[in-house]
Formats: C-alpha cells, structure tokens, sequence
C-alpha cells in the first residue's frame, strides 16, 4: 500500500469521479484508475464496483475511508500550522462539541468569551464521543464539550454539571396532559432509540426502558438528538432525550416532561495537559462553567 495509492482513493470519495481526481491530482484518469486497481489488490478486497464506466464505493470502502480520513488529519494540521506561521494567522480556538450543545452552552459561553478576548477565533466541529476522543488524541482540537469522556491518558477533564434527560412528545401528544413520565406510560409508543460506537453510554436509558421493552415500539434509530427532536415534531415517535436541544424545538409543537425514575448524564469539557494547550483555553472553560451554572438543564 502506497501514499499515492491512498490520495487517489480518497480524491476519488470526496469528488465523485476518476476525472475529478485525476484534475485534483494533476494526473492522468488511467493514472488514478491504475492507482485505485493496485490499493485493491495490495488490500485484497474491492473498493468500488465498475458500473458503466462509473466508480460506485463498497461498503468496505467506507469503513476504509474512515480510517483514512483519520490519517489524514494529522497531514492536514501540519499543512494548516505551516500556513498560519507563514502567514501568521492569530491563534483559534479548535473546539468539538455534540449538536446540542454546540446549539445551546457554546453560543452563550462563546459570547461571554468573547467580552475579555474579542480577537478569539474559533473552529465548532459537531462530534459524537468517539469522533472527540479521536480528536483530542491526535491534536486536531483543543477542547471537547459534551458528554463527560473516560480517563485518557494526556487528556484531562472538568465537570460541568449534571443533566437530567426529558421525555419529549408533540404538544398534542395524550401524553402531553401528564406532569411526569414512567416507563410503563410509554407502552404501545415508538419510542426514539439512540445508536452510537460507544452504545455503552446510553445504558441508563435502556435499561430504564428494559421494563416494557415488548410492549413498545423501537423503530427509529438516531444518532444526535436534534434528529430526534425532528421525528418526535413530526409526530413520528416520542423519546427520552437530552434536554438542550429543547430550547430550540419548543417553537415546534414539542412539549417537555419529567421522566420518573429521573436519568442523569455527566457533562464537562476534555482538552490535552502540557505545551500542547492554547494559551486562553483555561479561561474559556471557565466562561462555559459559569454559563453552565446558569442554565435550567443543569440545575434541575
């Protein structure tokens, strides 16, 4: 397996073609052809099906592709400090951060931030856990916002505070009559399920919904909860879900309620310990704690 085998590859993903490729590459298209042929015999499994004259990716190729992308980035930051020293671009604060909370603390801590560095530049990249610690670990972030991560080594965490998640229905819902939810009001409902590489996180929730699992409906999968809050507007499903992205979903139709017996996460914020750390990062993270103090879904 060659560099340029790897390049072609992944031109060949992100433009949709061999031409565009070839273009991207400043090569041939027989070149980028001959490429993607050696890689698939180097890895002994296709990549691509050949359908008339058109390159359609495998599902090897896309779980290729994913590791890929994560060597990828550590190419691209090198790429990316050497044009900030030539160009000397002032420092930006590179952080990652769940939907939710990107749509909800951030914006608020980001403003508060902002009142002492006005200057701060800052990169918001929307993850889920693995897509974080992936991050932090090679670098390509300075701060991770969201559900609190397990011990890793060179990364140290903060707490913010404890949520406490909501049942969530449309405002029409029958059940939108009732002061607080159990599992056994959700019988007979399609109840929104979460699925995510670290499926361990959301144990509380199932395991709370282990009681009436055969008795409700389970068949609709998301994987960020502003997703969620869109079925259950559409009158689709109802769910138990984090309760941030409520803030920007009441305007559609959507009711929030106390789910019994109550089901609390752990937020903070993760970031690497040592030189690698941005020089106002500390004072950013005081700026979330204290927005975080003042809101309602970490003082429930």
């Amino acid at each position: 397996m060659k560099f340029r085998q790897i390049e072609a590859f992944r031109a060949v993903i992100l433009l949709g073609t061999t031409s565009a490729a070839a273009t991207e590459l400043h090569i041939s298209q027989p070149a980028v052809s001959r490429l993607i042929n050696d890689l698939e015999d180097s890895l002994n499994f296709r990549l691509f099906h050949r359908r008339k004259g058109r390159l359609h990716p495998t599902t090897d190729a896309a779980d290729f592709f994913a590791a890929v992308e994560e060597s990828f980035l550590g190419f691209e930051k090198l790429q990316s400090v050497a044009e900030q020293i030539r160009q000397k671009v002032p420092t930006q604060l590179r952080i990652s951060c769940t939907p939710s909370i990107g749509s909800s603390l951030l914006p608020m801590a980001i403003q508060e931030h902002k009142k002492y560095y006005p200057n701060e530049r800052f990169t918001l990249l929307t993850d889920n856990v693995t897509q974080s610690i992936t991050k932090l670990q090679c670098g390509s972030v300075d701060l991770a916002v969201g559900l609190e991560l397990p011990q890793l080594i060179g990364i140290k965490t903060q707490s913010i505070g404890l949520a406490r998640y909501v049942f969530v229905a449309r405002k029409d819902h029958p059940l939108a009559t009732k002061k607080s939810i159990t599992a056994q009001d959700l019988i007979g409902e399609s109840v929104l399920t979460v699925v995510d590489e670290k499926s361990s996180y959301w144990e509380k929730i199932s395991d709370s919904l282990a009681c009436v699992k055969d008795q409700i409906k389970q068949d609709i999968m998301i994987d960020t909860s502003h997703t969620g809050y869109a079925m259950i507007a559409a009158g689709i499903a109802v769910g138990v879900v984090e309760p941030f992205a409520a803030r920007l979903w009441r305007n559609n139709d959507i009711i929030t309620r106390e789910f019994l017996p109550a089901i609390t996460y752990s937020y903070g914020l993760a970031f690497p310990v040592g030189s690698r750390e941005h020089p106002s990062l500390q004072a950013f993270c005081q700026s979330v704690r204290q927005v975080a103090a003042t809101m309602d879904e970490f003082n429930q």
